[in-house]
């Protein structure tokens, strides 16, 4: 009995610490931190230059701009503009849109991109999956080689037939689905 009471000694008074660590307030220090975190999210950015740059494109119905409330810059790149139908080889004219989006990545370094293709529901859900994570892809690679932009900043991922824009059983809205979305965020 004698060799129990040290431990059963340390042990209660390891477990009274312990309960004081766990209903301890939290300091200010981190509260600083999360609050800091969740307006890293949202920063400010002035987003008039780029959409100014692209307005040709825009114009020309080769891009759609828009910024999203979460202060990102969402550019859709329409299926005609960007590749031939079951390609996922860029066209000539992607091509030149492309090095336009590079060399505005280059003057704003401080900006990731998150690349998404998408497809129509023409064809097989698996084949149109793999068909969108190849075309954005792609789109990444291309800014990576041609455009010299760094891979750290852009990520790329398919999402298939899943997130339709427009009625898949026409054929305007077929090529309205296939398209790649490029989403610019500011880093924290």
């Amino acid at each position: 009995m004698r060799r129990i009471r040290p431990h059963l000694l340390a042990l209660t008074l390891t477990a009274s610490v312990l309960a004081g660590c766990a209903t301890q307030a939290p300091t200010s220090d981190s509260q600083t931190i999360d609050i800091t975190a969740e307006h890293a999210t949202r920063r400010i950015f002035d987003w008039q230059p780029i959409i100014n740059a692209l307005a040709a494109d825009t114009q020309a119905g080769k891009i759609r701009v828009q910024t999203t409330p979460d202060n990102t810059l969402q550019l859709t790149l329409e299926d005609d503009a960007v590749f031939d139908s079951e390609s996922t080889a860029p066209s000539p004219r992607f091509v030149a849109l492309l090095g336009r989006i590079s060399t505005i990545l280059h003057q704003h370094p401080g900006l990731m991109v998150r690349i998404i293709g998408h497809t129509d529901s023409t064809g097989r859900e698996g084949y149109n999956m793999q068909l969108s994570r190849a075309r954005a892809k792609t789109v990444r690679n291309a800014l990576i080689d041609q455009g010299g932009i760094d891979p750290t900043r852009l990520n790329a991922e398919g999402r298939g037939e899943a997130e339709p824009v427009a009625d898949n059983d026409t054929p305007e809205g077929r090529a309205r689905n296939r398209r790649v979305e490029l989403f610019l965020t500011p880093l924290p």
